[in-house]
């Protein structure tokens, strides 16, 4: 379990280092932008839109489900949570985020590939209009 936890933090840490690693993208101090008509990198943590289209196609099961999120309340610094009961629905998962005492604080609905289930329909919203939009030019 203990090895688990590890992993998984290593990995949330990794995933959300992308901010710090990007550092100053070619701006001045002073908040001006003196790039000199150099292409500039607006990729994001993603990198490239085969990395969305991956994390959009992956698939969890419940066991890593519940070793990300206790991951993500690692990184949290709330010792007073954890990870309750996690449920197989038909969109993904619930994930119950308990107190020491098991008392109930917050229920989770989490997509199959990891995100939370709200982001996830919002990016296959925005997939589906860019799709119509492409089709509907055509």
């Amino acid at each position: 379990m203990k090895k688990s936890l590890i992993i998984a933090s290593l990995l949330a840490a990794t995933m959300t280092s992308g901010f710090a690693l990007a550092g100053d993208r070619g701006g001045d101090r002073d908040g001006c932008d003196r790039s000199h008509g150099k292409m500039r990198d607006y990729s994001g943590m993603m990198g490239s839109h085969k990395g969305m289209k991956d994390m959009m196609s992956r698939e969890y099961t419940a066991d890593q489900i519940q070793t990300l999120t206790e991951a993500r309340l690692i990184m949290m610094g709330n010792p007073n949570l954890k990870v309750g009961k996690v449920t197989s629905t038909d969109s993904g998962y619930s994930v119950a985020i308990v107190t020491q005492d098991n008392s109930l604080v917050e229920t989770k609905a989490v997509a199959k590939n990891g995100m939370p289930e709200e982001m996830y329909e919002k990016i296959l919203e925005r997939k589906e209009k860019r799709e119509k939009m492409k089709a509907d030019k055509s």
